[in-house]
């Protein structure tokens, strides 16, 4: 990261092995990292803890990814927390919803995590820009 400050990341994925992929690669990068396997628990955590940024996977079973993502830019103190958009779907009416709804960015896996992690801290540093006029 470019400053001292430690980013609080809630990587929100249904699978295990994703979710432990990210939280390690994230952690040695400098962040400090949350995991919720499903968007119940997504929601409760955000409600309960501070997070600088949410990675959100969309086809989770139960409250999928669009569905927590419409449930944060609809609650005024969770709008502001920029999410990107994790998944495993090409469907560009889907990338439209998300956009539209609030999500910084929508990253198709799988990707490249050294350009997950640039466009991570791109997302940081505008809304810690935003956040200072």
């Amino acid at each position: 990261m470019t400053d001292n400050h430690t980013y609080n990341v809630l990587v929100v994925d249904d699978n295990e092995m994703n979710r432990d992929m990210l939280s390690r690669r994230l952690a040695k990068s400098g962040y400090t990292v949350e995991l919720a396997e499903d968007g119940a628990s997504a929601l409760q955590m955000l409600g309960n803890n501070h997070f600088d940024m949410v990675l959100l996977d969309i086809m989770m079973p139960g409250m999928d990814g669009t569905q927590v993502l419409q449930h944060m830019k609809q609650n005024p103190e969770l709008r502001t927390v920029p999410v990107i958009m994790l998944t495993a779907v090409h469907d560009k009416k889907q990338v439209v919803q998300c956009l539209k709804l609030g999500a910084e960015s929508y990253v198709v896996k799988p990707f490249d995590i050294d350009a997950l992690k640039a466009r991570i801290q791109e997302t940081l540093i505008k809304k810690k820009l935003c956040s200072l006029q």
